[in-house]
């Protein structure tokens, strides 16, 4: 056996320090935003606060021109909005314990710095988002690098963290059980099954008996499908929200308005600026250099996540245009990846913008998801989920309280209407909507 030195050239992309940053940055709501750049600017000298730029639209401006804003309170000089933060404390527990683990791991510098990203990411159910994932495949960060940060998460506490759906958390639950569980794991893989009870077709699948079955079931029923429940608490009762763009019709046209009112306004102090060129102490030049690419490069970041949301959003307001111009009860249906062919981008860019953000519009405050559905029904016009919601809704306003109608009749009744649904989905969107079954439905005298 011979070795052999081949020399070869490939281009990569490192996860760098400063392509976290923009990227966490892109996905912050305004408040969140708000929040890091004055904590930024407490410990960064060349940052100064400064005035709105000139050009720049004003609040009084703004309101004059969308009336049905109403009273609502503008945001005050120094940037910041007169509401609550729409992002549950909780959230910032989760990922304040996570980094305390990873700090004593003793890491590389390159997973320690993707771990703390991806547990920035983690949703209130402490787990990671597969399009998140993907986005980082897409930017070059290499597949090994992310298998690694994601086990890496996963050996962490509580049990179940950074799983990527419910199978996956409850598997990592039952991982750290005593002893081996292959039967209860495998039926993490069926839950679909488990959760209608079907024993004996669970059996049949899996090649054991229907008392086996009922055992492991009895142990996945004992985990917990939330185990960062106690780290992320319950929002107050009153949760503000402060949007984070507007869509309003001006002059018989859409337009989106990116918060901006929000946000504190900062430049680079001048002054620090010569004396980093011209100061006489090279070690306090080095350090000034140091803070103003730091400033120059988070400057540059936030604006390029206020052109990225304004053009996302512009096609969002694009396609949805029915709904905002009052045309249509509910949005119509569109992918985040349909979304993303239109403006010619990543899906995981549009994913990243939009996601935990908030579009206030003459119909309400509705989160970007809410414009998000795939396609429903199989006939010449099919629905988005939120039509079939709101076309539901009236009929549960309609229905004799005495009478109410079945899923099943109410599947029929939306087949007449051209919506062809299955009775199933008819219970699931129910069930999404908060509304009980017919006999529940019933005034108590009426129940038998």
């Amino acid at each position: 056996m011979s070795l052999e030195q081949l020399l070869s050239l490939a281009q990569t992309l490192k996860l760098s320090p400063t392509l976290l940053q923009s990227m966490s940055i892109l996905q912050m709501n305004t408040q969140e935003l708000s929040d890091y750049l004055n904590d930024l600017a407490l410990e960064n000298p060349v940052m100064e606060y400064t005035e709105a730029p000139s050009g720049q639209l004003s609040w009084e401006e703004f309101s004059h021109q969308v009336p049905w804003l109403g009273d609502a309170p503008a945001p005050t000089a120094s940037g910041e909005g007169p509401a609550e933060p729409a992002a549950a404390e909780g959230t910032d527990s989760l990922a304040l314990l996570v980094n305390q683990q990873l700090d004593r791991l003793h890491l590389s510098p390159p997973l320690l710095a993707l771990c703390r990203y991806l547990a920035e990411t983690l949703d209130d159910h402490g787990r990671l988002d597969p399009e998140d994932l993907a986005g980082l495949a897409q930017a070059g960060v290499p597949a090994e690098l992310i298998d690694q940060a994601v086990e890496t998460l996963q050996s962490l506490d509580p049990a179940g963290l950074a799983a990527r759906n419910l199978s996956e958390c409850l598997a990592l639950q039952l991982r750290r059980l005593p002893g081996a569980q292959p039967l209860a794991l495998r039926l993490c893989d069926h839950l679909d099954l488990l959760a209608r009870g079907s024993y004996s077709t669970l059996a049949e699948k899996l090649g054991c008996s229907e008392a086996q079955v009922k055992k492991a079931a009895r142990q996945i029923q004992a985990l917990d499908p939330n185990p960062v429940g106690d780290l992320v608490p319950a929002p107050p009762a009153t949760l503000y929200i402060r949007p984070d763009a507007w869509v309003a019709e001006v002059e018989g046209r859409l337009q989106v308005f990116v918060n901006h009112w929000d946000l504190p306004q900062f430049h680079v102090s001048q002054d620090y600026l010569t004396m980093s060129k011209t100061g006489q102490d090279p070690e306090a030049a080095e350090y000034l250099r140091q803070k103003l690419r730091q400033a120059q490069w988070v400057l540059q970041c936030v604006q390029r996540r206020q052109n990225t949301l304004e053009r996302c959003l512009t096609a969002l307001a694009e396609a949805q245009s029915a709904f905002f111009l009052g045309q249509a009860e509910a949005p119509g249906p569109l992918l985040r990846r349909e979304l993303a062919e239109m403006l010619e981008i990543h899906p995981s860019t549009v994913t990243r913008t939009l996601g935990h953000k908030y579009i206030q519009c003459r119909q309400g405050l509705f989160p970007t998801s809410y414009f998000f559905s795939r396609k429903t029904g199989s006939g010449d016009s099919p629905q988005s989920e939120q039509a079939v919601k709101a076309r539901m809704a009236r009929i549960f306003r309609e229905e004799d309280p005495r009478r109410p109608y079945s899923d099943q009749v109410i599947a029929e009744r939306l087949a007449e209407e051209g919506i062809p649904l299955a009775r199933r989905t008819v219970a699931k969107y129910r069930q999404a909507m908060g509304v009980a079954p017919s006999h529940r439905r019933k005034p108590p005298e009426d129940r038998r």
